[in-house]
């Protein structure tokens, strides 16, 4: 509807020298705007004192600036509709991208998500077990024979540290 007053006050302002009658005018639009509709703007325009009541084919100053106010509309208008489809074009390969990927992102998750499940049970469930390693009998006497010199050398040190006190 914007479209069509910006398209007959566009074509007004264009042929305003002209000085055209209401059906030369008409010839020039009636591709885009029936006899019925051009009247109804017309009376529209004339009633909101858009173009001069008399010779009805020349804009006022509210006029042009409703031609301009309906081109910046417009415009906008464009400019969003070109904002949507590229929004829609982008979410398209978004989606397209997500449908290719996701059973095998979905399929990892589970794998992982088992994997986690039964380690965690594993832990849970695990006695803890004392780590013995078999000792033989060799390796048990040098042990033992460690642990003998060990103790024997600690005596000594308290027996001399005893005989030292004592002495002064």
């Amino acid at each position: 509807m914007d479209e069509l007053k910006f398209f007959i006050l566009k074509e007004i302002l264009k042929n305003e020298d002209k000085n055209l009658n209401d059906s030369d005018f008409f010839k020039l639009i009636e591709h885009k705007v029936g006899w019925t509709e051009y009247h109804a703007f017309l009376s529209d325009f004339i009633r909101n004192n858009l173009v001069d009541e008399y010779s009805a084919n020349k804009l006022t100053e509210l006029g042009k600036n409703r031609l301009n106010e309906l081109k910046i509309q417009i415009d906008q208008k464009s400019k969003d509709e070109i904002a949507e489809r590229t929004k829609l074009h982008n979410e398209s390969i978004l989606s397209g991208w997500k449908r290719k990927t996701f059973w095998y992102i979905f399929i990892f998750g589970i794998f992982g998500g088992i994997y986690s499940g039964i380690d965690l049970f594993k832990k849970i469930t695990q006695e803890k077990e004392i780590k013995t390693e078999p000792i033989n009998k060799e390796q048990l006497e040098v042990e033992l024979s460690k642990l003998r010199t060990l103790i024997l050398t600690k005596n000594n040190d308290s027996l001399n540290n005893d005989n030292s006190k004592t002495k002064h």
